[in-house]
C-alpha cells in the first residue's frame, strides 16, 4: 500500500506546468486575432480599412473631327384597299429603291438595314360607325453612306423611285475611341495640372492616385434634315436635282475625376 501510494503522489515537473500554460496562452492570443481579422475582412470588402485623406480634381477635354459617316432612313408608305395590293406595291418600291442602293452607289449590305416595317387597318369613322376601308403598309431602311459625294445623289434617287417619308442625313464618327482617348488625354492632363496648382495653393503634398472615374459626353451629332421638296408623297418625277449636303464636324469630349491621397 505503501508503494501504491507513492506513485498516486507523483506531480509533474514545475517547468512543465509552465510550457503548457504558454501554449495554451499563444494559441488563445492567435484564434483571437484570426477572428477578428476575419471580421475585419467581412465588414470591409471593398473598402479601405484605413480612413485616407483626399483630394478630388476634374478635367474635361474635347476633340473636334470631321464625320465619316452619314445615316438616312428612307421610308415608303402605301395605303390599298387589301393587304396584298398594299404589301405588293410597296415591296416593289422598296426592293427598286434597296437594288439602286447596291448598283448604282455600291452600298455594302453591312451599311443597309431595315429599321421598321409595319402594317395597319385604314377607318372610316363618318355616321359614328367604324368601319375598315383599308390597309397601309410601311417600311423604313436605314442607309449608311460612308462617301459624302453620293448623299445628294441617293436622296434624289429614292424619291425618284419612291420614297414618301425620308429623314437624315445624320452625321456621325463611325468609330470614336481613337478620338475618344485623345479627349481623355487631354482631360487627364488638365485635372494633374489642377492638382498640382491646388496643392501649392493650401500647402499639401499629393500622395498616389487613389481613384479615378470618366464620363464620355460625345460625339454631338448634328441633324441636317431637309423636306426635301423631291414630289414626296405626290407621285414621284424623273431626274430629280440633288441636294447640295453640308457634312460639318463633331465634337468629342471627355470629362474625368481623379482623387489623390494627401501626404
Amino acid at each position: 500500500m505503501d508503494g501504491d501510494d507513492k506513485n498516486l503522489n507523483i506531480r509533474p515537473p514545475k517547468w512543465g506546468l509552465a510550457l503548457m500554460t504558454i501554449v495554451v496562452v499563444l494559441l488563445g492570443i492567435y484564434l483571437v486575432a484570426l477572428t477578428r481579422n476575419s471580421l475585419k475582412n467581412y465588414n470591409y470588402i471593398g473598402k479601405s480599412l484605413e480612413f485616407k485623406n483626399i483630394i478630388s480634381v476634374e478635367g474635361s477635354g474635347k476633340v473636334t473631327a470631321k464625320s465619316d459617316v452619314a445615316v438616312i432612313n428612307a421610308g415608303v408608305l402605301t395605303e390599298k384597299t387589301t393587304v396584298a395590293q398594299a404589301q405588293k406595291e410597296n415591296t416593289e418600291k422598296m426592293n427598286a429603291i434597296v437594288k439602286a442602293l447596291k448598283n448604282d452607289f455600291k452600298i455594302e449590305d453591312k451599311d443597309l438595314k431595315t429599321s421598321q416595317y409595319s402594317i395597319y387597318p385604314r377607318y372610316d369613322w363618318s355616321g359614328g360607325l367604324q368601319r375598315i376601308i383599308g390597309y397601309g403598309v410601311s417600311q423604313s431602311v436605314e442607309i449608311k453612306v460612308r462617301d459624302f459625294d453620293k448623299i445628294g445623289n441617293i436622296l434624289a434617287k429614292a424619291a425618284e423611285l419612291g420614297t414618301n417619308s425620308l429623314s437624315g442625313p445624320t452625321f456621325t464618327i463611325d468609330d470614336p475611341e481613337v478620338y475618344k482617348a485623345e479627349a481623355r488625354e487631354k482631360a487627364i492632363a488638365q485635372a494633374k495640372d489642377k492638382a498640382r496648382v491646388l496643392a501649392d495653393q493650401v500647402g499639401i503634398k499629393l500622395g498616389p492616385i487613389v481613384n479615378f472615374s470618366e464620363n464620355f459626353g460625345g460625339p454631338i451629332m448634328p441633324i441636317y434634315s431637309r423636306d426635301l421638296a423631291l414630289g414626296l408623297g405626290g407621285g414621284a418625277e424623273k431626274s430629280l436635282p440633288a441636294p447640295d449636303i453640308q457634312v460639318g464636324s463633331e465634337e468629342v469630349s471627355v470629362s474625368v475625376s481623379i482623387s489623390y491621397e494627401i501626404r
